[in-house]
């Protein structure tokens, strides 16, 4: 068996998702564990970092992409169309054992890093990134699948993994964990929620009709419904934010701005209009991106740095992320 090429992997990380759900959510935990602490374990974050970029790169999106394939979720639309899904294996660039292939290797290399983690910490840590690669893959693989289910795929795959990465994240530079990063963590969760939603308002078509049906929770309340549910998640997340800047620390009111920005941005979005859905997608991501640096940097002026490897993976989208096809599928 021939491995896949460099394009397939570059392609099936998803780049810009990792640094939204992975990168980001490690950068402001390990800050309010400074801002707890007076301190940071550089060594640890860059595991921690490598540990969730991996894990959500590689085995998490390598299950989605090959049964959505399986169910038909990701062969409705075109190639070349807006929808979720890395199309390695509709353009052609990796058939299903190479990524089966790709799944072991990246798997073996994300627990060794768990366990490398660990050793330097404590063997608690281990749970917080073992658990969550459960989760991550569950998403999409059978026998819990999710992303298949309404409301099980935002909440047990998508919160579940951010609340994990999250208090894991703390927990690996401080030994502890406290009902301030939980309380981060989870309105933090809720604002995920509503922008995994509004990426899958480009699936609704093709989830409804792939075999198992995609029954994901736009499928599941229909498109006004979801926008709905979405404003509602992302109010309780202004109330939450709020509740945490006057409680515990006023660098919480950027979780409250982030907040707002994001209801706006959810508020304006037509859920029918492709066009609409891609602008407010490239929006709120750049939003995230914005606030997460400001957040971070507010707390320890160091985590400016990251907007060094953050912008080079901008640049690697812009330049590699399209795909073309190269063989008939």
């Amino acid at each position: 068996m021939t491995l896949a090429p460099p394009k397939a992997w570059f392609m099936i990380f998803r780049i810009l998702a990792v640094i939204v759900w992975a990168v980001l959510t490690v950068m402001m935990s390990a800050a309010v564990a400074y801002m707890d602490t007076g301190r940071i374990d550089w060594i640890n974050f860059f595991l921690t970092l490598a540990i969730a970029s991996l894990v959500q790169g590689f085995p998490a999106h390598i299950v989605n992409e090959i049964y959505d394939w399986e169910s038909g979720a990701d062969r409705f639309k075109k190639l070349g169309e807006k929808s979720g899904g890395s199309k390695v294996i509709k353009s052609g660039l990796a058939d299903i054992p190479q990524l089966w292939t790709m799944f072991i290797v990246t798997t073996f290399f994300s627990f060794v890093l768990m366990i490398l983690l660990s050793y330097r910490t404590r063997i608690e840590s281990f749970a917080f990134f073992f658990i969550g690669y459960f989760v991550c893959i569950f998403y999409t693989m059978p026998p819990f699948r999710w992303a298949y289910r309404p409301f099980a795929g935002e909440w047990l795959g998508g919160y579940a993994g951010i609340l994990l990465n999250m208090t894991g994240t703390y927990f690996v530079q401080t030994g502890f964990v406290q009902w301030n990063i939980v309380a981060f963590a989870s309105t933090t969760g809720l604002i995920y929620i509503g922008i995994m939603m509004l990426f899958h308002y480009l699936d609704y078509d093709s989830d409804s009709q792939a075999i198992p049906k995609k029954n994901t929770t736009i499928v599941y309340l229909g498109l006004k419904k979801s926008k709905m549910y979405v404003i509602v998640l992302l109010s309780a997340s202004i109330l939450f934010s709020i509740f945490l800047a006057f409680f515990v620390h006023p660098v919480f009111y950027f979780l409250t701005l982030c907040a707002v920005v994001q209801l706006i941005s959810q508020t304006s979005v037509d859920p029918f209009s492709p066009g609409s859905i891609i602008r407010h997608g490239k929006f709120i991501t750049l939003a995230m991106v914005v606030y997460a640096i400001m957040f971070t940097s507010w707390i320890n002026v160091q985590f400016l740095w990251m907007m060094i490897p953050i912008s080079i993976s901008f640049y690697l989208h812009k330049k590699f992320g399209k795909i073309r096809p190269v063989a008939n599928q």
